[in-house]
């Protein structure tokens, strides 16, 4: 079973709300991610955004006007809410302000479309995405099915159904995704690449090196670091899975006992990266990994690739957040550099 959490972005999904600690394995007393700032917006809908949300969402007349629902509330870079239609339907939004939120809007939805889209692992489908120039005067917004969360579920059916919508390859068997999207609030390349090596080195490694200063290593160090990763990669066969992208147990749950994910990072890469995310910050029960391995074993030399992926989000939690993520990021440089054969 999975423990009870809560989603910092898609807050509103949880009824009730339950607390959740992002806590590292060993943090050594460092604080988990914390929701950003709002950044001030207002929390109450405005009617002219409801109007627009019902617009994109072409809903029939019998259907309106839609109205509030409560839960209003800011999370991440955006504000939420809950909006009903007359039959009772309720409806999950988020809305930005500008350019740079509209594109994060719209990556988060089309990431849960590609997922959804599978028919594997239940995601909040997706209904629609306002864009600035669609809809000038609320803003940009996207907006979901409102699920109700809470309570538990079946673990090894959650572990299932992941292994599920890994099995999902990208259409022409390359790495990445057909839009940038962001790690928490980081900006996430993900251009199409041939292999899973030069994805990672490219798009992962060396992009979260840029944004935190090499973490202070020499540029002849981290080359040698590169070649134990890329050696790492390549030591087996990667088909191109469809990955969540941010699987911390804040980001999993049960809506009526049925196992649900959300608040994606999405791009196609090697499966093993979701599984590794789970484990860092725990929160996912001994079933969940029992029901996977059943569905998918995982390959010889996991328990290296894991510290390698990690290592990413960690080095984006001090980019974020800053503090002692620096230590644990660059301890965890020198573990993968002590992986030399």
């Amino acid at each position: 079973m999975l423990s009870r959490g809560f989603c910092p972005t898609l807050l509103l999904l949880l009824q009730p709300v339950l607390s959740f600690p992002r806590t590292p394995l060993s943090t050594r007393g460092l604080q988990p991610r914390k929701p950003l700032s709002t950044r001030g917006l207002s929390t109450a809908p405005r009617m002219s955004l409801l109007d627009d949300i019902a617009a994109a969402l072409d809903l029939p007349p019998s259907s309106l006007p839609l109205s509030p629902d409560g839960g209003g509330g800011g999370s991440g870079f955006a504000s939420t809410g809950v909006a009903k239609d007359s039959s009772g339907r309720r409806y999950f939004y988020k809305k930005g302000s500008g350019a740079s939120d509209a594109a994060m809007l719209n990556a988060e939805y089309e990431g849960v479309k590609e997922m959804h889209g599978t028919n594997t692992i239940r995601v909040p489908e997706p209904l629609a995405f306002g864009s600035i120039e669609d809809y000038p005067k609320s803003g940009p917004f996207v907006v979901f099915e409102h699920l109700r969360i809470g309570g538990g579920g079946d673990g090894a059916e959650m572990g299932r159904k992941l292994a599920a919508m890994h099995r999902v390859e990208s259409p022409d068997g390359r790495f990445g995704f057909r839009i940038d999207n962001t790690i928490g609030a980081t900006p996430q390349r993900n251009t199409w690449e041939e292999t899973w090596a030069d994805f990672f080195i490219k798009h992962r490694f060396y992009a979260m090196l840029q944004k935190c200063s090499n973490l202070n290593f020499e540029t002849s160090e981290l080359r040698e670091i590169e070649e134990v990763i890329r050696a790492e990669l390549e030591a087996r066969p990667v088909p191109p899975s469809l990955l969540h992208g941010d699987l911390w147990g804040g980001n999993g749950a049960f809506a009526d006992g049925e196992p649900v994910i959300y608040d994606p990072a999405t791009y196609y890469g090697d499966r093993e990266a979701d599984l590794a995310m789970t484990e860092l910050f725990g929160g996912f029960s001994g079933d969940f990994y029992q029901g996977y391995k059943e569905a998918w074993p995982l390959d010889a030399g996991y328990e290296r690739r894991r510290v390698i992926y990690n290592w990413y989000h960690i080095a984006n939690h001090y980019v974020l957040f800053g503090g002692g993520y620096m230590q644990q990021a660059q301890g965890m440089l020198r573990t993968i550099k002590s992986f030399k054969k």
